[in-house]
């Protein structure tokens, strides 16, 4: 046994003394829960309640954690991709919840000692205004995303256009583009698509050009140089750009698989399941199966013109005949019933009833910059076309 002097005992007794008492008063907290972080992504078809649900936490955390976060957004817009980060502990307490969207904003669910709390913040981030042209080669889709342009920019740029140019069907081999918007770079290192501020779109020597005009209560929309909204009673095309690109962009797709322009109509081939929405405000006259058509559905719209779509896998929720659709409605889903050789849509269009070729329709726009705001619209428009003529 070594012998130690008093110095030395009394260095050890300091070093060995509080380590030995911190055993003893921590055994009871032993089994005390630990807790954990854990980063959770949305897939498709998910709900913030499911989710929660498979991290087995008990109805009753689930019930706060979902009430407390509706108080600052709605959980029926969570959708596939967003993602929250939860700190849990080994007995399926919880006492944080971040949910992220794809957004600046985010929001944060804290368990306090008063109960749930929740709050809306916003991550801080720097605007720069970009600018790009381009020229057409095959489609829109294949031109714009060859250059290196996102999804969402491109399906932006076409949504503008919706009621003047059918992406769908009309761009050519040359047409060109310019575009303005701002691209916005998050704090958090991540880089996104903001407001598209100017766009422009020449095919066949026409001119299309549309600049963002927000008035002085903050209600923004897409108007020609001239003042007038690009917005019409009828959209071009009844396959929306922005769903049919959705569909396609998981499936390495061509946004134009085939289409054909008979005398009385167009008929869209399009993947079975392809949303079909309506032109324009109106009422279902028709809703069912007829002959050669197969599913078949007719909308009465005002001032004697009818649209009608067929071919249809089935119907949306609720399109019956006396049903009200508006503009961009969702009204039936593109099939291959009746005599059809292949999954396409037959898009008619009447006025008073005689055929007439929807390509060809032009419609006035629905509203036009109100005088008093046409001084401040003409400084923003001038700015808009300078930055537009500086494309490159």
């Amino acid at each position: 046994m070594p012998k130690f002097g008093p110095a030395t005992r009394k260095t050890l007794l300091m070093l060995f003394v509080p380590a030995i008492l911190a055993g003893v008063f921590s055994c009871g907290n032993r089994n005390e829960p630990i807790k954990i972080a854990k980063t959770v992504t949305l897939n498709m078809g998910d709900t913030l309640d499911g989710s929660l649900g498979e991290l087995e936490l008990p109805p009753r955390a689930r019930y706060e954690i979902t009430k407390a976060f509706s108080s600052v957004f709605p959980p029926s817009k969570c959708k596939a991709g967003d993602h929250y980060d939860i700190i849990l502990s080994t007995a399926n307490e919880w006492f944080v919840l971040t949910y992220c969207g794809d957004g600046l904003d985010y929001y944060r669910v804290e368990n306090t000692s008063s109960g749930p709390t929740a709050s809306k913040l916003t991550k801080k981030a720097k605007t720069t205004i970009e600018a790009a042209s381009g020229i057409i080669k095959n489609s829109l889709w294949e031109s714009m995303t060859g250059e290196g342009y996102a999804a969402d920019l491109i399906v932006d740029f076409a949504d503008i256009f919706a009621w003047q140019i059918d992406f769908l069907t009309e761009p050519r081999n040359g047409d060109t583009y310019r575009i303005v918007w701002e691209k916005i770079t998050v704090e958090d290192g991540r880089v996104m698509n903001g407001q598209i501020l100017a766009a422009q779109y020449v095919a066949s020597g026409e001119t299309y050009t549309a600049l963002y005009y927000s008035d002085k209560k903050g209600n923004g929309g897409y108007f020609a140089p001239s003042g007038k909204s690009l917005e019409s009673a009828f959209l071009r095309a009844p396959l929306q750009y922005r769903r049919i690109s959705s569909y396609f962009s998981r499936k390495r797709f061509h946004p134009i698989l085939k289409y054909y322009r008979p005398h009385l109509g167009i008929d869209y081939a399009a993947p079975i399941g392809t949303p079909v929405s309506a032109l324009g405000d109106g009422t279902v006259t028709f809703a069912g199966r007829k002959g050669g058509f197969g599913k078949y559905i007719t909308i009465r719209h005002a001032n004697g013109y009818t649209s009608s779509y067929g071919h249809l896998h089935g119907y949306a929720k609720g399109i019956r005949h006396g049903k009200k659709v508006k503009q961009g409605q969702v009204i039936g889903y593109v099939g291959s019933t009746g005599l059809s050789t292949g999954p396409h849509l037959d898009f008619r269009m009447t006025k008073n009833g005689a055929f007439i070729n929807p390509l060809k329709l032009r419609f006035a726009s629905k509203t036009q910059i109100p005088k008093n705001e046409m001084n401040r619209f003409t400084k923003t428009k001038k700015e808009l076309l300078t930055k537009l003529a500086q494309c490159q």
